[in-house]
């Protein structure tokens, strides 16, 4: 079976919570944005996205960790309403639902269903909400049923979007919400990582090193095709930067995982913006 960005999306793509056809006049104003013209000629290896690793790793190794559950670190919903450009929307659809998903695995019911609604609301901009099953998404979280069977309810949404973007000569913004999804998931590690001394914690933040290569491999191609792509290309050259002397072992010190952690703040600051 492909994997074409379900790797990386499988835990961020637990949506919406009301069918589209159903949307108020009010919810349809709130998703008229503003539609960015992107370049056709943007090019990515879908080989190298599909290696991408998958958040959910991340978010339940986060989890495991015992450090107790805190929504102040992620994206606020109402922010949804800054996103009006195509770029920031779909990067910040990896950035909700991986908070969703990090609501979620904790059983923070509320939570997960306002970050359904606010990944909901990028889809729609978007317009790859049609793609999935919203209702039972959102049965599936009110009734606390395990993260399997919900991501079982996206898998055929998440080749329909997939394949949906791809005809239409998306492949930014494809590539866009894998790497949102990627900043947050490693943006929340590193918060949570200043709380414990887990060391499997920080080696999974070690290894993504390899992560970070990869993304600027893909981007970098593409870093002249507009000002916005430029901007996250420096930005993920910091990052890189900041993991040059990360490593797992014990050889990595706490100043430069503290320089790393920060750098990755800033830069996924700058995306929720």
């Amino acid at each position: 079976m492909k994997k074409i960005i379900i790797s990386t999306l499988v835990t961020t793509m637990l949506f919406g919570c009301t069918d589209p056809k159903g949307k108020t006049d009010g919810e349809n104003k709130q998703t008229e944005v503003k539609q960015e013209t992107e370049k056709k000629d943007f090019k990515v290896n879908f080989e190298d996205l599909n290696s991408m690793p998958n958040p959910i790793e991340m978010v339940d190794l986060i989890k495991s960790t015992g450090v107790e559950y805190d929504n102040t670190i992620l994206n606020k919903p109402a922010n949804t309403e800054k996103y009006n450009a195509e770029h920031k929307m779909a990067l910040n659809v990896g950035v909700y639902s991986v908070d969703l998903g990090y609501a979620n695995l904790h059983n923070k019911a509320q939570d997960a269903i306002n970050y359904l609604d606010a990944t909901k609301k990028m889809t729609d901009g978007l317009k790859v909400s049609q793609h999935f099953n919203f209702e039972e998404i959102k049965k599936i979280i009110q009734e606390n049923n395990d993260l399997n069977k919900l991501l079982a309810v996206t898998l055929e949404g998440l080749e329909k979007m997939k394949q949906g973007l791809e005809d239409e000569k998306r492949s930014e913004s494809v590539t866009l919400v894998v790497i949102g999804g990627w900043i947050e998931s490693i943006y929340i590690a590193a918060q949570v990582a200043e709380k414990t001394e887990k060391q499997e914690l920080k080696d999974k933040i070690a290894d993504q090193k390899a992560v970070i290569t990869l993304l600027i491999k893909m981007i970098e191609p593409n870093k002249s095709s507009s000002k916005h792509i430029e901007e996250l290309y420096a930005d993920l050259k910091k990052i890189e930067d900041a993991y040059k002397n990360i490593s797992v072992d014990a050889k990595t010190t706490k100043e430069d995982f503290a320089k790393l952690n920060q750098t990755i703040k800033d830069v996924r600051n700058k995306v929720v913006s």
